[in-house]
């Protein structure tokens, strides 16, 4: 199983419709392409992991790449082993502003943090696996 694991910022805030639009729109194509992933969202800060076939994968990752709704893109993690960490999610979502009930001190050390880019690639997998966990 490919996965790449990215942290990027929105070039201006979302609405939460502006959220919606876009969720609907990656989870049809995700579906298209058999991929499966989390998206995170601490205000301008998108978290998101992607899984798939490495082909598949990597051609929706060069469109989020070109995306000008938001730039810094730092590719965290990228892996080709193990199964699928979302296997019911075309793409799931989390706003972690108002996350209650945070178990995970990784988690909760991301929520509350400003330098989000800051973080090794093991506290984003174990940010990642505490949905895999609760969901």
């Amino acid at each position: 199983m490919y996965r790449i694991m990215y942290l990027s910022t929105a070039t201006v805030p979302f609405s939460d419709n502006e959220l919606e639009e876009l969720l609907e729109i990656a989870r049809k194509n995700n579906s298209e392409k058999e991929v499966t992933g989390l998206l995170i969202i601490k205000g301008r800060t998108f978290l998101q992991c992607l899984e798939g076939e490495k082909e598949n994968v990597l051609e929706i990752f060069e469109k989020i790449k070109k995306d000008e709704r938001h730039d810094s893109i730092i590719e965290l993690i990228e892996e080709d082993e193990g199964t699928r960490y979302f296997p019911d999610w075309s793409m799931g979502y989390k706003n972690i502003n108002h996350l209650d009930d945070v178990k995970s001190q990784k988690l909760t050390d991301y929520t509350n943090s400003n330098n989000a880019h800051k973080f090794s690639s093991d506290d984003i997998s174990e940010i990642f696996k505490e949905f895999v966990e609760i969901s």
